[in-house]
């Protein structure tokens, strides 16, 4: 489906956008005050991790999940973040909070805890997907932190559309079409995004281990690619070689919902000699390619709030697509909780863009290609003459960034005409920012990274363990408006945590194979 800025205003839809949703779901990794990963078990102030619906574990005991609650008011979104933050060092003692995406120099993976979820069913399936994602990748992977923004519109918007549309159809349906079509166009300009906040060019010597191919040495610790823009969303992060054989389709719900199940249910051959146990005792959910649909990974993923016990292929499949989450933006290692209002505009911005656009169906092809522009982009995405696919021809990186910038920009002063006309308008605002990035007036956070290691002389531990405190010493004097509640979630979460505990439970045998019958 084609549509206008025109179309959209005339339909009453962009009056709506101020109702649009948005959540941050960011990971966080805990360290000593020397910079290494933290041996403690998580703190049960913070509350239970299987339960507490704004602070989980994610890979490891060490690994924090932040949740905020979605909000319309993109500040009020990372005010409540902060709050998150701050509830957080006032329980953690000594310990910090990781500036960096990639992690603090990890001698042995064994350093690395596995999360630990509690003696139950729903529990225990957490632990051991955990184990089975350390078999497959190796803990150190797991130790990478990152942020998921989570966007939605509002139902008005959706209802503005399909009020004024000739194809008379289910509503769902339009929302599933319009978010894929949102979907598909975000995979192909995402390059842009790694391009203007990247934040991973470097890593610790003991993540790269021997894959040192194309990088160069800090003084001290730590090694780099000098034109890289976020390593952690290429060939040293998140990797998989079973999936790179997924290219799971995006060109209709129908698809990614058959060939995701399909996933969950194809062996794969070095996972089958994993075993799915080890001394008699489970390590890894299943030998298909995904253990569970949270495995697959994507820049950007389809998705619904899924009840508990239920699978979210299922649920997605029923009652359709309720928001997208967006899986590739790296921590700011300069920003106390990691993002700052101006990227979620220029998201929020992209994601409308990608909406009026045009957005066929992704053909293998230009799987391929965009894949490749990723990889470009994420390894050598700051080198002024790299060249990236358009169709049948390659551009210069920086020349269609431009052109790109160009086209958001007179989006941005369409929507300050109509939904700012007496407030400041934060797209155009952000926009302004990242050309500044690209014509070089501005720095990006990767070479910001590069220069602030380079000039001191200083090692990548020393860089994002001084950032580390800084934000510590933030928190230290910041005034919370949430921590009373806070305090109550985490509280009332132990007390759900201990009576599902308490529950006389089927064996987790048994709980499995029903769990894993539900997608057949």
């Amino acid at each position: 489906m084609l549509l206008t800025l025109s179309e959209l205003e005339s339909s009453g839809a962009l009056n709506e956008l101020k109702y649009s949703n948005r959540g941050i779901e960011k990971e966080s990794l805990r360290i000593d005050k020397k910079g290494k990963i933290s041996q403690n078990s998580h703190n049960e102030e913070l509350g239970s991790p299987l339960t507490n619906p704004f602070l989980t574990t994610d890979f490891s005991e060490a690994l924090l999940e932040l949740i905020t609650p979605t909000f319309n008011d993109p500040q009020e979104c990372l005010d409540f973040l902060s709050d998150i933050h701050a509830f957080i060092y006032k329980r953690i003692d000594d310990e910090l909070l990781w500036s960096c995406s990639m992690p603090c120099p990890i001698s042995e993976s064994e350093e690395i805890p596995i999360a630990n979820f509690g003696n139950s069913n729903a529990g225990i399936l957490k632990t051991i997907y955990r184990k089975g994602l350390s078999e497959r990748y190796g803990s150190m992977m797991q130790a990478i932190a990152g942020i998921h923004y989570n966007f939605s519109f509002s139902d008005g918007f959706f209802k503005c559309i399909y009020n004024n549309s000739d194809d008379v159809g289910d509503l769902q349906n339009l929302k599933n079409d319009l978010y894929l079509k949102i979907a598909r166009n975000f995979r192909r300009y995402s390059w842009l995004y790694f391009k203007l906040f990247g934040a991973s060019p470097s890593a610790s010597n003991s993540f790269v281990g021997l894959r040192t191919r194309g990088f160069k040495k800090f003084i001290k610790d730590g090694l780099y690619k000098p034109n890289a823009t976020s390593l952690r969303m290429g060939d040293l992060g998140y990797i998989s070689s079973a999936q790179d054989q997924l290219s799971i389709s995006i060109n209709s719900i129908d698809d990614y919902c058959a060939q995701l199940r399909d996933a969950l249910k194809i062996p794969y051959p070095p996972y089958e000699d994993i075993g799915e146990f080890k001394n008699k005792k489970r390590v890894q959910l299943n030998t298909s390619i995904i253990q569970i649909e949270n495995e697959y990974y994507s820049t950007i993923r389809p998705k619904r709030i899924c009840p508990s016990g239920e699978r979210p292929v299922n649920i997605l499949e029923t009652q359709g697509i309720e928001y997208l989450e967006l899986r590739c933006l790296d921590l700011d290692p300069f920003n106390p909780i990691g993002i700052d209002r101006s990227q979620i505009d220029f998201l929020d911005t992209l994601l409308l863009f990608c909406l009026i656009k045009d957005s066929p169906p992704i053909s293998k092809k230009e799987n391929d290609l965009i894949l490749s522009n990723h990889k470009r982009i994420i390894n050598d995405g700051r080198d002024p003459e790299m060249e990236i696919s358009v169709g049948d021809k390659e551009i210069n990186a920086n020349k269609h960034a431009k052109e790109i910038l160009s086209d958001l920009e007179e989006l941005s002063e369409y929507l300050g005409k109509t939904l700012n006309k007496k407030s400041s308008n934060f797209w155009s605002k952000s926009l302004k920012v990242q050309n500044m990035k690209i014509t070089g007036l501005l720095e990006t956070p990767s070479s910001k990274i590069l220069n602030k290691i380079k000039e001191g002389g200083e090692s990548f531990l020393k860089f994002g363990l001084d950032l580390s405190l800084e934000h510590k010493e933030f928190f230290n004097s910041y005034e919370s408006n949430n921590e009373s509640m806070l305090k109550e979630s985490a509280n009332i979460s132990l007390t759900e945590k201990s009576q599902i505990d308490s529950l006389n439970e089927t064996s987790f045998e048994e709980y499995l194979k029903i769990f894993l019958s539900k997608t057949s």
